[in-house]
């Protein structure tokens, strides 16, 4: 495969960043904005799970549709397109729960193919030893989503705006994205010549003839395959528990030593730590492949998660420096461990599953982690 020219390296660090930016601007702060729509506890929470168990049933089917057509850039920009309107619309139907639901889970249909296929479009993109840097291009992303939940929650805390304004911010990055989507990923063509040429190296004549039931049944039945989508899951789910817990904890001691109008703030800064952790693992996730191979940086992302469970246990009950320190570096160490295993992971499935299943592959790990992650 080519070396891909450094413009086009560019175009994809400024993809990842405003993607990120975009879902980062109101994505976290969905239920925050329902919580001030009127939403009770109970409605909000049967409204965050249609997102997991959507994204879980969806993802496969986007993830074998563009693998089977060939056309992952057009489903990609469209699934995009689409989500991003869909998700706007729940501005206009805060008065209306069921109105809001359906909203909602029009987005996670759609939004369900967007992650998945981007890293595998990009891996795929990429030659054997450029792939190993993909973490360099993927940090963008974390930085993009660092600055906007950053900003955008500076303005949840601010009384002089309101929710419309994230969802105006919102949109118009969404925008950006698409052109860069547009102008980064390679053309359907170009994917399906890729896909055919595999194919026909790994002893299959054409898409026609593949033998799609026996293909997945191959997939499923390899063990190292297998255990690369445990790790993974276990390892979001782990860490997706853990901050849950830990947000409303750091929320109660704000709120019992009486400092929530200084809440905003606090976190702001501690999604800053996380965006750090990430960027800097992004960043050496290649160095590290290259001493100990992906499956080695996967089995040792996967030994270090009991390492954020003691960091969070290790949070005092006050509101002292020693408190904040511990809650920041557990947010640093929790972005680390699964940038690296995510990393690892998307690299090692992209060379060992057949072309014609990465992206189907991509989209099953990615639906697992988010439905275990959520529910």
């Amino acid at each position: 495969m080519e070396k891909t020219k450094q413009s086009s390296l560019n175009k994809i660090r400024l993809l990842y960043f405003f993607f990120r930016f975009s879902t980062g601007s109101l994505i976290p702060f969905m239920p925050l904005f329902m919580s001030s729509c009127g939403f009770t506890h109970e409605e909000i929470g049967r409204l965050q799970a249609i997102r997991p168990i959507v994204t879980m049933v969806s993802a496969p089917f986007w993830g074998a549709l563009s693998d089977r057509t060939g056309k992952k850039k057009l489903i990609l920009i469209s699934t995009f397109v689409i989500s991003a309107i869909c998700r706007l619309s729940c501005a206009f139907s805060k008065d209306d729960m069921q109105h809001f639901a359906v909203a909602l889970c029009l987005t996670s249909v759609f939004y369900a193919a967007v992650t998945c296929l981007l890293d595998s479009i990009v891996v795929s993109s990429l030659n054997s030893k450029e792939r190993l840097n993909f973490g360099k291009l993927r940090l963008w992303g974390e930085l993009g989503n660092g600055i906007s939940s950053t900003l955008m929650m500076s303005v949840c805390s601010n009384e002089a705006y309101g929710f419309e304004h994230l969802f105006v911010v919102h949109g118009i990055t969404a925008a950006v994205a698409v052109v860069f989507m547009i102008l980064c990923t390679p053309s359907n063509q170009y994917n399906q010549n890729q896909a055919k040429q595999m194919t026909k190296a790994n002893g299959s004549c054409n898409n026609d003839t593949i033998d799609w039931r026996r293909s997945l049944l191959d997939v499923f039945t390899n063990a190292e395959i297998a255990s690369i989508l445990g790790a993974v899951a276990v390892t979001g789910c782990s860490i997706s528990v853990l901050e849950n817990f830990s947000y409303i904890n750091i929320k109660s001691l704000y709120k019992a030593h009486g400092q929530e109008n200084v809440l905003g703030q606090e976190i702001s800064m501690y999604r800053v730590f996380h965006t750090c952790g990430g960027m800097l693992t992004w960043y050496y996730s290649g160095t590290w492949q290259k001493k100990l191979g992906p499956n080695g940086v996967i089995i040792a992302s996967l030994c270090c998660v009991p390492l954020i469970f003691f960091l969070y246990a290790g949070v005092g009950d006050g509101l002292d420096v020693r408190t904040k320190i511990g809650f920041a570096m557990a947010e640093a160490t929790r972005s680390a461990i699964f940038a690296a295993m995510w990393s690892s992971a998307t690299i090692r499935v992209n060379m060992i599953c057949p072309p014609h299943m990465t992206a189907v592959l991509q989209a099953i790990m990615d639906g697992a982690t988010e439905a275990l992650a959520q529910l």
